[in-house]
């Protein structure tokens, strides 16, 4: 698991800020790790003041089948459209 945390708020001009609400910041520490081999599990979930998510290094077998057939797809729709526009324009004048 990865656990990050900002340091020294800054102004939008660089210079020091003394009101920790603000948006930009000077330092990102983090610590931890992403190796398989530790003893963090996948996906790693990174909890952040403005909501969480999860980093994940490895395709689930679902999301190798949809994209197996998603990206077909798309090509298939792309090709048909783009004969469809050349023999309008070419063959019909």
């Amino acid at each position: 698991m990865i656990n990050c945390e900002f340091s020294n708020p800054v102004k939008a001009d660089g210079t020091t800020a003394k009101n920790p609400d603000n948006w930009q910041f000077k330092n990102l520490t983090c610590s931890g790790s992403l190796d398989i081999n530790t003893t963090s599990t996948l996906p790693v979930y990174i909890s952040t003041t403005t909501g969480d998510f999860y980093i994940q290094k490895t395709f689930t077998y679902g999301e190798i089948i949809f994209l197996a057939f998603l990206i077909p797809t798309i090509i298939f729709v792309l090709a048909f459209g783009i004969r469809k526009i050349l023999i309008h324009k070419f063959l019909n004048g």
